[in-house]
């Protein structure tokens, strides 16, 4: 077995493992396995790089995801929309990685409301 092999079983039998950090969300209705990491823009933003997370009616969130996993069409695209757990959002930046998927999706929604 080849490091390629290990580093891809050990992502696949503890990353994605759903008894370890994965999850089941669902995708325009379809469940598929994956982590989501809502801390993206605040990374991006100590790295001096251009965010979103000044505006309080943006949220993004980082989608990491086996491709093989994936729900059909596996053909994603940045500036499609998409629902995320039935939550309407727009697809910022896609990159594939050793059968890894990263999805940079964008919500519209309040991150919080004053009453």
């Amino acid at each position: 077995m080849t490091l390629k092999d290990r580093i891809l079983a050990d992502a696949h039998r503890v990353f994605m493992n759903p008894g370890h950090f994965a999850e089941t969300h669902t995708w325009n209705g379809k469940e598929f396995d994956c982590v989501l990491d809502g801390e993206v823009a605040i990374k991006k933003k100590n790295a001096n790089a251009i965010d979103l997370s000044w505006d309080n009616n943006v949220t993004e969130t980082m989608i990491y995801t086996p491709l093989e996993g994936f729900p059909e069409p596996r053909t994603v695209q940045p500036n499609e929309h998409i629902f995320l757990d039935g939550k309407p959002m727009k697809i910022l930046q896609v990159q594939e990685d050793g059968g890894m998927l990263g999805i940079l999706v964008m919500s519209d929604e309040p991150k919080g409301w004053i009453e």
